[in-house]
Parts: structure tokens; sequence; C-alpha cells
């Protein structure tokens, strides 16, 4: 069959490395060669199509400014003429050898650019309304395609000296060692300087912004260089397959994202352990979501520190476990691929929004399952289904290479289906990695040796703000208050404390977490600025997409974004930062009570697992089933401290989780006392 005779490429080199740009380059050249191709490029990328181009028409706004011939794209004069300041100062001006390094390297190369009016003007860079024809400003014919050409994979002869017009770099921005073949930066035309102007509030004219765009391009070249330098990204050490996405039938629960089965270390303290990740988690070459349509189909290429650790310990990883979209919810309805279903009960809610890592531990799928906990995260879905969940101390295992949400509050963590394998995996997962802002030199301890030492002597505190709220239901807090009184039997000193601040830390959980998330997960793309923490490119991009297909974001996430920005917008951030000051007089009033006690209980939730809401609910219930069971989770994700729940018994088939707080640092009590309550009896009969 005949093959295609025209192809179209519309800005194919945006935010690719310069390598693959090559790479493209040298691929459309002998495609035009050996089929006939004829091939259209809408592209800003003036090197690219130097090297491809037989003739260029350029693009403003629609409208055809000017027309380029190959030989004249080494004419500086006439490329600053049509393209603007900096047009010439690119790698097209220069000799082959220059361009493939074995000639001297001239400094207008060192600091070359792509032209400033790329983004709306440059090379063939925009390409007219679709439909419609634009007319040629000479002759009034309809006007040829954006750029055709017919490739040979060399760039015109010929080069100039450098242009005395040009400002040197500024101080601090002196060239690179390192030569930039592909500018891929675009620069700021004067509709987005004039837009910029008005949102800082500045009153300039037109010659003033074009003196500030000109002033700005040896700065801009900062960032020519920066990205024609490789990522520097860690290695992934481990061979894997992407696996697959199972159907109904292999995913009763929908906890299932993708499955698969990476390998690593042949022996360990994991060894032949099959753990789920949850989907914020980055395992390179395997598809990742993070519950959301706006994430689906990105592959990460960086496996996070915590899989390194789980590999090198010879565990299994099984695969990636549903989460809720974007992580903003305690339920499990807000998944774009669906609700996961209580294994204990189908219809009712799995607890978010690691919902589908606890799900499958407590299935029995796998054995282990990684969490992460912003609000309650790890113990919400843990006591509805009722499994082991810690949230460990703030900072104790690296969040490195996990999607975040708001750094002081960010955790990630075990759930497990037993006491003793959730101290095996904190043990394996603690620790500095060097790379996580979140870090200061965390105390590690081997959580293992906390197991079966009883809990005789240690000193529980009843917290009384944690029971009857509003939203308790009266089985869970008797069912709670049961389990101290075995604790009592079991040897340990139980008595009752209040901490009146404990009703408060929700409201503070709530300006932090809402407002936080908006700059760095919104409006930050995930990983904001003002950290050295390693910075994943690929995602930050993706994560970016968001603001083209914002409709299909949850409600859930709706109304944070909005309460967010408007607080921000309102009051730029006072609150946010006077909820955090306040935070740290809640968090002292916590460890003042942890001086006197060892741990503190309460429920780990006020409610059992709520039905899944219907599909065609009203926005006012969906957000209700995200957020109605954080009233006692969230004050130890805003604080910091370490915080643990465990099963303790059923009602109405349903399991109930009860909460074991401890200082900072004090894993290794709350592992003590767990373990010894799991071992005194089996909590499916209380």
């Amino acid at each position: 069959t005949a093959g295609p005779e025209l192809l179209l490429l519309d800005e194919p080199t945006e935010g690719i490395q310069p390598s693959i740009i090559d790479e493209m380059a040298r691929i459309l050249s002998r495609l035009e060669q050996s089929r006939g191709l004829s091939i259209l490029l809408v592209e800003q990328n003036l090197d690219f199509i130097a090297e491809l181009a037989d003739r260029v028409l350029v693009l403003e706004r629609g409208r055809i400014t000017g027309e380029l011939e190959r030989g004249e794209l080494a004419d500086r004069e006439k490329l600053d003429r049509h393209l603007g300041f900096g047009a010439a100062r690119t790698r097209a001006s220069f000799p082959a050898s220059d361009r493939e390094g074995t000639g001297p390297e001239p400094a207008h190369r060192r600091a070359g650019a792509v032209p400033p009016r790329m983004h709306a003007s440059g090379a063939a860079a925009s390409s007219p309304e679709p439909g419609r024809p634009t007319p040629s400003a000479n002759s009034g014919r309809p006007t040829p395609p954006p750029l055709a050409h017919r490739s040979s994979g060399t760039a015109p002869p010929g080069t100039h000296a450098p242009d005395p017009a040009l400002r040197p770099p500024p101080p601090g921005l002196s060239p690179l060692p390192h030569q930039v073949r592909t500018m891929t930066i675009k620069r700021p035309v004067p509709a987005q300087m004039r837009a910029m102007a008005e949102r800082f509030g500045m009153h300039l004219s037109d010659a003033e912004l074009e003196e500030f765009r000109e002033i700005m391009e040896p700065y801009i070249q900062a960032w020519d260089r920066i990205d024609a330098a490789p990522d520097r990204l860690p290695e992934v050490r481990w061979p894997r397959a992407p696996g697959y996405r199972p159907g109904p039938a292999e995913n009763p629960l929908n906890a299932w994202y993708y499955r698969t089965e990476v390998r690593g270390a042949p022996d360990g303290p994991l060894r032949g352990r099959r753990i789920a990740l949850k989907d914020t988690v980055c395992l390179a070459g395997v598809p990742m979501m993070n519950g959301s349509s706006i994430m689906e189909g990105y592959v990460p290429e960086i496996d996070a520190t915590i899989v390194t650790r789980i590999l090198e310990a010879g565990g299994i990883i099984a695969g990636k476990a549903h989460c809720e979209n974007f992580c903003l919810s305690g339920g499990s309805h807000t998944g774009a691929a669906g609700p996961v279903n209580n294994p204990w009960k189908r219809g009712y809610m799995a607890g978010g929004s690691s919902s589908g890592s606890a799900a499958l531990v407590a299935a029995g799928e796998v054995d282990m399952a990684i969490g992460g906990d912003q609000g309650g995260s790890i113990r919400i879905p843990s006591s509805n289904c009722g499994v082991c969940g810690m949230k460990a101390t703030h900072g104790l295992v690296p969040y490195t290479g996990v999607m975040p949400i708001e750094q002081t509050i960010d955790h990630v963590g075990p759930i497990t289906g037993n006491v003793a394998d959730n101290a095996l995996l904190l043990e394996v997962l603690a620790g500095e990695d060097g790379l996580d802002p979140r870090q200061h030199a965390p105390e590690v301890h081997r959580y293992t040796e906390a197991l079966g030492r009883g809990c005789g002597g240690v000193r529980i505190g009843v917290l009384k703000e944690g029971f009857h709220r509003p939203e308790s239901e009266p089985d869970v807090d008797r069912k709670v208050l049961d389990a101290a009184e075995r604790f009592r039997a079991l040897g340990a000193r139980v008595r009752d404390v209040s901490i009146e601040e404990h009703r408060f830390a929700a409201d503070l959980w709530t300006a932090i977490a809402v407002e936080g998330l908006q700059d760095l997960m919104m409006h930050g793309n995930g990983f904001g600025t003002n950290h050295r923490g390693l910075f994943l490119p690929s995602m930050i991009d993706r994560v970016a997409t968001w603001r083209h297909r914002a409709d299909e974001l949850s409600h859930s996430l709706k109304v944070c974004m909005f309460l967010g920005e408007y607080f921000r917008e309102s009051y730029r951030g006072r609150y946010y930062g006077k909820a955090q000051n306040l935070m740290r007089g809640v968090a002292r009033r916590y460890l003042d009570a942890l001086r006197e006690v060892d741990l503190l209980l309460m429920p780990t939730l006020p409610m059992k697992a709520q039905p899944i809401p219907p599909p065609d609910c009203s926005i006012a219930l969906y957000v209700q089933r995200a957020f109605e069971m954080i009233g006692n989770t969230a004050a130890f994700s805003v604080s910091g401290l370490p915080a643990m729940s465990i099963p303790c018994g059923l009602s109405e088939g349903l399991p109930i989780g009860m909460m074991l707080v401890g200082p900072r640092h004090g894993e290794m009590v709350i592992y003590r006392a767990a373990h010894a309550f799991e071992q005194s009896v089996d909590w499916r009969t209380l």
C-alpha cells in the first residue's frame, strides 16, 4: 500500500533532550530521502530548522512576517531583522566543524540563544488557525505550509564574527565549557512582557519593556546551558518489565493499578516478600497516575529511594496500588479509575488515600505495601481494612521519588498485615538519603528489637479529646476503650490524659495543607522551589498539564484548591504562617504529655468505613466522604509525631483501628506495645 506523502510535526523538539533531537533530525532526513516525503515543521528551535529546512516562513500571531531560504539562515543581519535580537547567535550561523565540536568555539556561540520572539514568531514557530489559509504578505496567494524541507542533514556553510552590539554576559554568568548544540528555551515576546508587568503592578512603556527584554537575553542563555546539561538523576539498578494493567477478574477490589514483578538482590531481610507500592511512588519504567487521569500515561525514569532499599533488601515489587486522585481524600471513591472496595465489605470504603495499598494487604494479595500520609493516608485505610499502618516521625523515611503534596506534612511508610512485618519493613526503609529536604539527621533504630518485649510498665495515656467527637460512632469508642483495658491487663500503666489543643490541631492542618498544596503541588507543579531535594523534571512537566485539564480533578481536590487560592490571594499567606507558628505550640503540648506517658491512645478514626457514595452523588456528599474521618489523624501528620494504627476489633463486619502515638523517634515503644497487644488476642474476635 502507498505510504503517506506528507508528515506534519508540531514543535517536535519542545522539552526533548539534545541527543534525542539530533537523532530526530537524522531520522527525518532518512525518511525524506528514502520515501520522498514532504515534511512540514511548525517549530521554534532555530538550530533544528537550520539542520533540516529548505525554506522558512516566519509567523507572528498567525501572520507571515518573513520568508528565508536555506542560505539566508547564515545571514546574521537578515536573521536579526526577521527574528529579533539574538537570532543570529545560534549554531545555525557557524560552520559544521564548529557545530560538531571540532573547531574553536566562538564567544557568541557559547552564549548562543534561540530568537527571543520564538514563542510567537520565530522561525516557522506558529501555524495559522486550523483550517484557515494565510495569505502571503507579498503575493496575496495562499501561503505554502509553515515549513517544507527536503533535508540533506547538513547545515548551510558560512560563519560570522561575534556581533559587536551583543551585550557581554552579566557577572556570574560567564559561558560554561560545554557546548550547547541545541537551543530549546523560548524567549518572551512583547505580549508576555506586558502581561508580566501588569501582574507585577508595573507601569512600563513598550520601549522600556523591549529594553528589559534585550537585557534579559544573556541571562536567559544560562537556561540554554542548563537545558543542554544532563538531568543528573539517580541510576536505576534493577531490570524490570513495565507489567500490565489487570482486568476486573484479576482485580476484584479495583486495588491494583499495574502489576509487575521487579526483583532485586537474591537475599536480604525482605527475601521473597511481595510488596505493592502506592501509585505516588516512582518505579522506573512502570506507569504512574497518582489516581488522576491527568497523570495517566506518565512513566517515571527513576526509582524512589525506598524502592531501591526494598530491592536491595531482597524484596519483590509486585506492582502499583491505586490511590486517590492526587491523594486528596480519606475515602476511596475519588480515583479516576473508580472506587477501591473494602475487602471486608464490598461497597464500603477501603479508606484513602493509600486505598489500594491497604486493601491488597488485607486481601492477602501482597505481604506488605507502601503508603503515603499527609493527613492520615497510611492510617485511615489501615484502620478501615484491619491492617497495621505506621506513619513514622516526619523525615525518618526518605520521601525522595514520591509525588509530594506539602513538604511539612509529607510522609511515606509501611502497611502490613502484622506488627512484626511492619517493624521489619520500616527497618529497611528508614534513614537519611541525602536527597530529601524533609530529613534532618533522623534517628534510626533496629525496630524488630522492640518485638516480644511485652508492654509491662509502659505508660499509656488515653487521650480524652480523641473520643466522643461530634462525628464519633459509639461502637468505635467502646472498642478502643476496651483495648485500653486490655493493655492494663498486660501490665501497662493506663490513665486518662487531656490535651485540649488536640481539637484545634485539625484546624491548623487545614490551613497548612490547603495553602501549602496549592503552592507546592499545583502552582509549583509538585516540587516548588527553595529546597535542595531531588527534582524530577519529567514529573514537573506532567503535573503542569493540570492547567489545561482542571475539570478532570476530583471535587475534593477542587475544594482544597479554591480554599488555598482564596486565602493565598486574599491574605497573602499570613494564615499559613500563623498556623505553622501555632502548630509548634500544639506539638509542644503533645510532647509535654508524652513526658508524663510513653504513648497516647485513641481511635484512629472516629467512625467505621462508610459506604462508597454513588457516582451521581452531590458534590457535598462526595467531599464529606473525603474528609469526615481525619479529626484524629491529621494532628499527627502536621505535628510530625509517629503514629500507628493497629486493628482492635470488628463491628458490623468492619474493622476498627486504634492509634498509638509516641514522641519524636518513638517508634520503638509504639512497636513494643502494638506487638504485645497483637500477640495477646485475635483482634477479629473482639
